[in-house]
């Protein structure tokens, strides 16, 4: 009874998550793809948290321009079309025409607030998009290809969000938005780090996903019948412009700590960028691995025993269902 209770759960369960965080704990990034066979779509929710920090000499013009600046907005919206999916849909390619968006949420929020010596802006853009041609059959095996996961937005990603445009990617526009009401400020910093590449640096980057799942620690549980893929990129990157002016130095700085694991609901093998979903070994046995550390984690249902009981009989190839 138990096995064929086990056999049940595995050929029903049709539910795959993957989870990035990016920066430290109190301004983390998230990427969750929750991929489901059954339905042939991924839901990928991107959670891009950045910190801008700008700073400068006390008593200087600039200050006394920033330090009383507390403001915030909170903006959000559906899309079937337009530029912004299109700009989506070419960050997932990565080669393979195959991945589609069909349409997507987006929720935006900043704050910013100066005090005598740095201005702070804190942004949040939630993007949760509906994704197709993700699974594929070869051989009777069913692989769930993630290699666009690694996805990050280049260009400006305008959106018509409350009646006005706005482009929820780039740094530099998000200080421009933050400050649309302090126009000597603003002057003064697009003059000084305009031209920089901190000014024209993406918050839509999650690139620290770029490699390949067969290098990252893998563990299995039996008892919950859960793969863990697990990656951890050391150290913290900072990204900095130094302007000075009469002697005093102008900062642009946003900073980012990636680290990551990924986790699978069923029993699966990593091949270069794509899960490979097959019967968990009788014997397998392992430990969910949990890290105490900001945590990238994806789960994967195990579909291999759906799609092979759909397979049809009198050609002997396995197709993808249909409903």
């Amino acid at each position: 009874m138990a096995m064929e209770n086990s056999k049940k759960a595995v050929s029903l369960t049709a539910l795959a998550v993957l989870l990035l965080t990016l920066a430290p704990m109190t301004n983390a990034s998230t990427l969750t793809v929750d991929l489901n066979p059954q339905t042939q779509v991924a839901k990928v929710n991107s959670l891009s948290a950045t910190k801008i920090v700008l700073t400068y000499p006390a008593n200087s013009t600039i200050a006394r321009y920033l330090e009383n600046v507390n403001s915030s907005e909170s903006l959000n919206a559906s899309f079937t079309g337009g530029t912004g999916v299109r700009e989506l849909q070419g960050s997932f390619d990565n080669g393979d025409s195959s991945v589609a968006v069909r349409n997507m949420t987006v929720a935006l929020s900043y704050s910013a607030k100066g005090n005598a010596t740095a201005l702070v802006i804190n942004k949040s853009t939630n993007i949760t998009s509906y994704v197709t041609g993700v699974f594929k059959v070869t051989n009777g095996t069913v692989h769930a290809d993630l290699g666009w996961r690694a996805y990050v937005v280049s260009g400006p990603m305008d959106l018509d969000m409350h009646d006005h445009t706005v482009d929820i990617n780039m740094v530099g526009s998000m200080v421009q938005d933050s400050l649309a009401t302090r126009v000597f400020a603003l002057e003064f910093i697009l003059s000084a780090f305009g031209g920089s590449g901190v000014w024209n640096s993406p918050t839509l980057n999650f690139t620290a996903l770029n490699t390949p799942l067969t290098s990252w620690t893998k563990n299995y549980d039996a008892s919950t019948n859960t793969t863990t893929f697990t990656k951890t990129i050391p150290g913290e990157s900072t990204f900095s412009a130094t302007f000075s002016k009469d002697g005093q130095d102008y900062t642009l700085s946003v900073v980012s700590d990636p680290t990551g694991a990924v986790v699978v609901h069923g029993y699966a093998n990593a091949e270069a960028n794509s899960l490979v979903i097959v019967p968990a070994p009788a014997t397998s046995v392992g430990v969910l691995a949990a890290g105490s550390a900001m945590v990238v984690a994806a789960a994967a249902a195990a579909g291999y025993l759906y799609f092979r009981t759909r397979r049809p009989q009198s050609s002997g190839k396995a197709v993808l269902p249909t409903w």
